[in-house]
């Protein structure tokens, strides 16, 4: 089985727990890769909403989680983003830097809001200053992250950048909840050709894990996007389900789905080929 997973948040937590990529105590690790003939693993550099020097802890845990990527196994890729565009600060030339450390998408909000634009739990909408972001960002060829943003920012951010994707997302129309998409926001972003990475937290889901991932699977299947759907876990960024709480589970998720009735042509596009083709090839 092969697997590309569009957001974890390992890099923070190999940071502030001193963890090597070897460790057991990680839901993103380098003996749960083992479990496929072909793993990537997107590592997201979270940033608080309440960090006060943004960049300086950027720069710590880009230069902390290099050293831990070193030596691992042929199966194992990976690539870099940043969850919060507070990262910049004030600083668009921020976005050359964090390019060339290999980040190629940008989650432009956390929960609370930036200088570029609000979070699910903020008001605000896109600024100025966002608008002049994600230009910079559509030159460098960056994939505009749009989970976490309310629905202002959201429609917003739409109309101006070019490659867009919710990495770690669900459906509103299935569960209620203000960090999950509405119908209008997925067409929006699947008629970008975008991505829709599909989330295992219990608190976005609704219900029970797996019946709920089919359901919101299910959902996106019958609105026609075969094509758009792929895997966000945010593993290491939040607290999971214990049937489905690392990457070693990734696999029961998969035979699960498929006993529910889904067909590994599908399930091979959602767990890995849509995701490796849309971001690999940026």
């Amino acid at each position: 089985m092969k697997y590309f997973d569009l957001h974890a948040d390992t890099p923070y937590e190999c940071y502030r727990r001193g963890e090597e990529l070897s460790s057991d105590n990680l839901a993103v690790s380098i003996e749960a890769s083992a479990l496929f003939d072909d793993f990537h693993q997107t590592f997201a550099f979270w940033i608080p909403d309440n960090e006060p020097k943004p960049y300086s802890l950027y720069r710590r845990m880009m230069e902390d989680f290099k050293k831990k990527c070193k030596g691992l196994p042929d199966n194992f890729s990976f690539s870099f983003s940043v969850e919060n565009a507070k990262v910049i600060e004030r600083d668009i030339g921020r976005l050359y830097e964090i390019k060339n450390d290999g980040v190629n998408m940008l989650t432009l909000t956390w929960n609370g809001e930036n200088l570029i634009a609000g979070g699910c739990k903020s008001e605000q909408g896109l600024t100025r200053f966002g608008k002049g972001v994600i230009k910079e960002m559509n030159k460098l060829g960056m994939v505009v992250d749009v989970s976490h943003l309310n629905d202002k920012s959201f429609f917003g951010v739409i109309n101006i950048a070019e490659r867009v994707v919710a990495s770690h997302s669900l459906c509103r129309s299935v569960f209620e909840h203000k960090r999950n998409l509405t119908d209008e926001q997925i067409k929006l972003i699947a008629q970008k050709g975008g991505l829709i990475g599909v989330c295992f937290f219990p608190g976005f889901l609704g219900g029970d894990t797996f019946l709920m991932l089919h359901r919101h699977i299910y959902y996106l299947l019958e609105m026609g996007l075969e094509n758009n759907i792929a895997i966000g876990s945010d593993f290491d960024g939040a607290a999971m389900d214990t049937r489905l709480c690392s990457t070693a589970d990734v696999k029961k998720l998969y035979f699960t789905l498929s006993e529910m009735g889904l067909t590994d042509r599908v399930l091979d596009k959602i767990f890995y080929e849509n995701a490796k083709e849309y971001m690999l090839n940026l």
